[in-house]
């Protein structure tokens, strides 16, 4: 079974380059998560509690994302979120879980993560 949740975060950052860019300086972006999760049904008729997986997806909103994440690029984005949902609490069922991070409409990065 799938089940997909996509929300949008506005968060601040800057990254640290050995080059000139404007992502050198302190920005926001409006980003789209789009998660998927992969996995049997448990006893409570659910893949994953949807409160839980909000919750993990909006830790990262309207923060600075340089508190959090030591260099915060869409990949690196990715894959903490990923980190946060294998911490919720009985989600053995799931196998697979798949995160696209839209750091625009034109541009995303996408972290996968395999039982």
């Amino acid at each position: 079974m799938k089940i997909y949740y996509r929300a949008e975060i506005s968060s601040a950052h800057k990254l640290s380059l050995p080059y000139d860019s404007k992502c050198l300086r302190h920005h926001g972006h409006n980003y789209l998560i789009e998660a998927e999760i992969y996995g049997k049904v448990n006893n409570e008729g659910m893949v994953i509690d949807f409160t839980h997986l909000k919750e993990a997806i909006y830790k990262f909103d309207h923060i600075n994302l340089n508190d959090y994440i030591k260099q915060p690029t869409a990949e690196n984005i990715a894959i903490e979120i990923i980190k946060e949902i294998r911490q919720i609490p009985n989600i053995e069922n799931i196998n697979k879980i798949r995160i696209r991070v839209w750091e625009d409409k034109d541009s995303y990065a996408e972290e996968e993560w395999v039982k």
